[in-house]
């Protein structure tokens, strides 16, 4: 298997932050929904042993690379920014390649038992009227990519990646309409609430 330039790229920017934060191997004892809810971060102390972070940062010390994949058919993006919502399940590699596939499931859904299982497709959560914060979290747990969810928070204008931090406020609108099968071709807009909601 070969990596593309731009792939092994980020594998290798992933590996550097997976390393750097120094994931320990030992489990926090929480269940998948506690995982999933509280929304663990790779800069906790510490990360169950099935955590994507860990399996990455055990691959990195093999000195192999690596590509992060959904195990499922749902082709959904491993988002590298939040590697921490996902649970490491399977792997892959060819013969005498210095890289390996690793396939995963966000926490609260169980692994399957072989590549591309097929698995009920998850409807689209109703995140109005919840804090910011806990509806973006929402979404992250449900296998939604961090990248593809445009916020709008107080203009017509999407509200930069680097400056969700300063979002504050309830959601008051969403698409795709809540209860809708996931794509993971779909793009998510939230309209968070600055005093009255912002104009399309």
């Amino acid at each position: 298997m070969k990596l593309r330039p731009m792939a092994r790229g980020v594998a290798l920017t992933i590996a550097a932050a997976v390393v750097a934060v120094g994931c320990s191997d030992s489990s926090t004892g929480a269940s998948d929904e506690q995982h999933a809810a509280t929304g663990t971060h790779a800069g906790s102390a510490s990360l169950p042993p099935d955590s994507l972070p860990v399996k990455v940062k055990s691959e990195v010390e093999k000195g192999l690379g690596y590509s992060l994949q959904d195990a499922t058919d749902l082709g959904r993006t491993v988002d590298p920014e939040h590697l921490d919502r996902w649970r490491f399940c399977l792997s892959r590699e060819d013969e005498g390649a210095q890289a390996v596939d690793l396939g995963a499931v966000p926490y609260g859904e169980k692994c399957p038992t072989h590549w591309d299982a097929h698995v009920p497709v998850p409807k689209t959560p109703d995140v109005t009227g919840q804090d910011f914060e806990k509806a973006y979290d929402a979404l992250l747990s449900k296998g939604y990519d961090g990248r593809s969810i445009e916020v709008f928070y107080g203009s017509s204008a999407a509200t930069a990646h680097q400056d969700l931090a300063r979002v504050h406020g309830e959601v008051c609108k969403q698409t795709p309409r809540p209860g809708r099968d996931f794509d993971a071709d779909e793009n998510v807009k939230l309209y968070v609430a600055e005093g009255t909601c912002p104009e399309q």
